[in-house]
């Protein structure tokens, strides 16, 4: 927008014509950012709006007011206030009066790509936005996927069921089943939105940032549909595959299906939601939301449901989160040492397997320490921490994510717990049990009522009751 305001040189548009059509092949930034500073629209205000049906997140909004404040402050002001004195700028403010008669006399340049074909305009995009920063591998896979039903469930979960309709050739039906389901498991990923920096609640998303988390949510779709998923720090990350494009919807809705029965295990409060809290699995301790970290413990709990080991887990499960959160650098130096994307995923699910063992079995936490000491997969985790000099940080104030790390600590021993296992609950999944059961005669009165995980209440409890009549 400066550049624009000021005739400083900007690069050409690059565009190609189908028809009626125009498609942005380079430069489509260059357009976005000055179409919003024209429409005042940021992401948050009427064509957004529209675009997304109305669903414009908490996030969004905040993001969108931060630009318009970076931009206001950058270029001088909105393009309403240049407009307003554009027939006379004597009148303007003198931040705008130099730049005004500009708006008039610049204009972008455009370049044609002269394929007469959609394959060979594609090839096209793909060799320019190579050419200086490459795409993002995952992104890469997106675009080239765009028709699949991977790509399409991950677009259908990002924007909550709404935004550009992906799914609009399948049947209105399909169509309708697609949007509710993207919008349920947007809901359990991403509500209530992650605030600024320091984090200071316990409330927090399940899955982190649901602002540009494409990338994360199409591993997600893939890794539950056995899809194999990119390792992004790779050198050689280029995908040679080719996810087939899905001809009416059938798949991209066993796809999301799948999705939500596995994100309803971790979160939500239906009754075999185990209401894992976030900050204790998917979040490091300076705050930041671990991608790998929640592939990883869905896997792991995947197994364990597999294996009819739900009961056995939260029998231990307040010990097994106490060890995790304590040792909550031993998840990013697993993440580190493998790699991110899948390679790292089955080291983390044997971590996890090791440290329920030995909770199960009795283990103190020296005795396991001593156990990855023998393991060389898992040397690294006994390695003495190298910390700051002494003195360096004399004088300075806190970080954002030390501040974070701070009240975390505090804030995970006093948290909210069931009753049941004593394991922390997460306000996404978080029922009220009858200490007393209704079947029993219990009543319905505030004494009567003890907070609870969905497993544990509708399921663990039963199971430990059942149990001890049998042994009765």
């Amino acid at each position: 927008m400066r550049s624009f305001l000021d005739l400083d040189l900007i690069p050409a548009i690059i565009l190609w014509k189908s028809g009626h059509y125009y498609f942005v092949i380079d430069g489509a930034h260059r357009l976005s950012a000055l179409m919003a500073w024209i429409q005042d629209d940021y992401g948050d205000r009427k064509q957004s709006a529209d675009f997304f049906g109305g669903h414009v997140s908490d996030e969004q909004k905040r993001i969108a007011e931060q630009t318009r404040r970076l931009v206001n402050k950058t270029v001088g002001g909105s393009y309403a206030e240049y407009a307003a004195h554009a027939s006379n700028p004597s009148t303007a403010p003198e931040k705008l009066r130099a730049r005004i008669g500009n708006l008039g006399v610049n204009s972008l340049v455009a370049q044609w790509v002269p394929a007469t074909d959609a394959a060979t305009a594609e090839n096209s995009f793909f060799k320019i936005n190579q050419a200086a920063t490459p795409i993002d591998p995952t992104e890469r896979r997106i675009l080239r996927a765009r028709k699949s039903a991977s790509a399409i469930s991950a677009r259908a979960i990002t924007h909550a069921g709404t935004g550009h309709k992906y799914w609009s050739t399948f049947d209105e039906s399909v169509g309708e089943k697609i949007e509710e389901l993207g919008a349920r498991i947007y809901r359990a990923l991403y509500e209530p939105p992650l605030g600024g920096k320091p984090l200071t609640t316990l409330d927090v998303p399940v899955a982190g940032k649901g602002y540009s988390a494409l990338p994360f949510v199409f591993d997600l779709v893939n890794y539950t549909n056995g899809v194999d998923i990119v390792d992004t720090t790779a050198k050689a990350a280029a995908v040679h595959d080719q996810l087939p494009a899905d001809p009416d919807g059938q798949e991209t809705l066993a796809y999301l299906s799948k999705v939500y029965k596995r994100v309803s295990r971790i979160t939500t409060d239906v009754p075999a939601s185990l209401g894992l809290h976030p900050v204790v699995y998917f979040y490091t301790k300076s705050g930041n939301f671990q991608p790998t970290f929640f592939l990883a413990t869905c896997l792991f709990v995947e197994a364990l449901a597999l294996g009819k080991r739900l009961d056995p887990f939260t029998t231990v499960r307040r010990k097994f989160e106490d060890y995790i959160i304590d040792n909550k650098e031993h998840l990013s130096l697993i993440t580190h040492k493998f790699g991110s994307g899948g390679r790292s995923l089955p080291w983390l699910l044997r971590y996890f397997e090791i440290v329920l063992a030995a909770q199960q079995t009795g283990k103190s936490a020296e005795e396991l320490l001593e156990e990855f000491a023998a393991d060389r997969n898992f040397a690294v985790l006994t390695l003495p921490r190298t910390s700051e000099e002494e003195g360096s940080t004399a004088g300075k104030p806190f970080s954002s994510g030390t501040k974070t790390a701070a009240f975390f600590a505090n804030a995970l021993r006093t948290g909210t717990r069931c009753a049941i296992c004593d394991a922390l609950v997460h306000k996404n999944s978080m029922q009220f049990d009858h200490i007393e059961r209704k079947s029993d005669g219990g009543h319905s009165r505030a004494e009567n009522a003890q907070v609870a995980h969905p497993y544990c209440n509708s399921t663990y409890k039963e199971n430990q009751i059942k149990r001890s009549g049998a042994l009765a």
